[in-house]
């Protein structure tokens, strides 16, 4: 039998600052996103490419995952050298190269808590027959995971289309067409807010008022495969960490902190159960002193629920991993930044700006105006800087401004 190497999966990266103005959807000569974002395997993930004779590849739209495979005589199929653990997953990380990424990308610049986009064929979407590593952009009226209204810059799909919010603020309930701007008369499986995961460090603190002193409190954690985890004793003792009791003085608040350095990185949820109920967290687990200033996640599971995201299947009469021909490609697609214009003079007065907001693009995008019955061309502005205003009463954020001073 003949033994190379195959194309597992594929990953498209696409961000639409570096989309051409003609139709479709070609891209600048110098569109590189392996200058914007560097990506690469976890620990634990190159060790087991290594052991399962797998390569990492960045390419300038994405990066491509090969596995050493032979043919199998009988059918025209690959399947893997080494035989794969069906519970296997694969993880990469990324951190920003360019840090005006955040400038020229929808991407929200007030968000609670710290968190990090989070891509995978388990949460993946298929939108026209392309398969997303990202949640789909909801419908009109369904709010974005833990939030009741949608915020400046939030996307959506409505009437077929895709739009995005202009305005600080909006209700769920009431479809108002000035608070939305039409990116694109298609559905467009953008990148959104519903990507974000909160990281965890190994030490995870529940800590909140005493409201029923000497309370019994359990934790509950499961991977991401729902599969409880073993959370094992408090350090130095034989008492397990899944239980806790509040303090018996009420002044003395709840206060427990979780080690949690012994699993491995990864999505888990955990489960706190209280006399006021049960709630539910899901992070992703990671030793920031390890993987500092993490972008994103992208991970990849062998079993998944939906066959369109399987990239590798066991053939149950051979008994073989068998790889995809051909090879899964899978999408992910950055939506560029919409501000407002504003043409300054150098004293800093208004000279124009801009009656709607515009998106930020690599290419020049003609605007122009008319002045004393002539039309002059305006330059697009810099993505070096971005001027946030914040609604002083609600701390929202309530425009995001692109400012060009203008030379006489």
């Amino acid at each position: 039998m003949r033994s190379l190497y195959r194309k597992l999966l594929e990953v498209e990266i696409r961000h639409d600052y570096f989309l051409l103005p003609a139709a479709g959807t070609n891209y600048t000569g110098d569109f590189d996103i392996s200058a914007l974002i560097d990506i690469s395997p976890s620990l634990e993930t190159a060790k087991l490419m290594r052991d399962h004779k797998m390569i990492f590849k960045t390419t300038r739209t994405g990066f491509t995952i090969h596995v050493q495979a032979e043919a199998i005589s009988t059918a025209p199929v690959y399947a893997t050298l080494i035989d794969i653990d069906p519970a296997m997953s694969l993880s990469f990380y990324w951190t920003l190269r360019d840090k005006r990424f955040i400038n020229f990308t929808n991407h929200r610049l007030i968000e609670t808590g710290k968190k990090i986009y989070y891509f995978s064929n388990r949460s993946g979407s298929l939108e026209g027959g392309v398969t997303y590593l990202n949640n789909a952009i909801p419908s009109f009226g369904t709010p974005y995971p833990g939030e009741t209204d949608y915020h400046l810059g939030d996307i959506i799909r409505q009437g077929g289309q895709t739009l995005e919010l202009i305005e600080m603020l909006a209700s769920t309930i009431g479809f108002t067409a000035t608070q939305w701007q039409t990116i694109n008369t298609a559905i467009t499986n953008y990148i959104n807010p519903a990507d974000r995961l909160t990281p965890q460090s190994v030490f995870y603190h529940h800590r909140r008022a005493n409201i029923s002193p000497g309370e019994f409190i359990s934790y509950n954690i499961l991977n991401a495969d729902a599969v409880p985890v073993d959370l094992g004793f408090v350090n130095g003792t034989s008492l397990p960490q899944s239980e806790y009791r509040a303090p018996l003085n009420a002044a003395d608040n709840v206060n427990n902190t979780l080690n949690l350095s012994h699993l491995k990185s990864g999505k888990y949820s955990i489960q706190i159960a209280e006399l006021g109920g049960t709630t539910t967290e899901t992070f992703y687990l990671l030793d920031s002193s390890i993987q500092p200033e993490l972008f994103a996640v992208s991970e990849f599971f062998i079993s998944v629920a939906t066959l369109p995201f399987q990239f590798v299947t066991k053939n149950a009469g051979i008994k073989r991993w068998i790889v995809d021909d051909p090879a899964k490609v899978f999408l992910l697609r950055f939506r560029n930044r919409l501000t407002k214009w504003r043409y300054l003079n150098q004293d800093q007065s208004l000279f124009h700006q801009a009656p709607t907001p515009r998106p930020l693009t690599k290419t020049f995008s003609n605007y122009s105006i008319v002045v004393g019955g002539s039309t002059i061309n305006l330059p697009d502005p810099s993505v070096d800087p971005v001027f946030p205003e914040i609604d002083g009463a609600t701390a929202l954020l309530k425009n995001i401004h692109s400012q060009i001073f203008l030379i006489k």
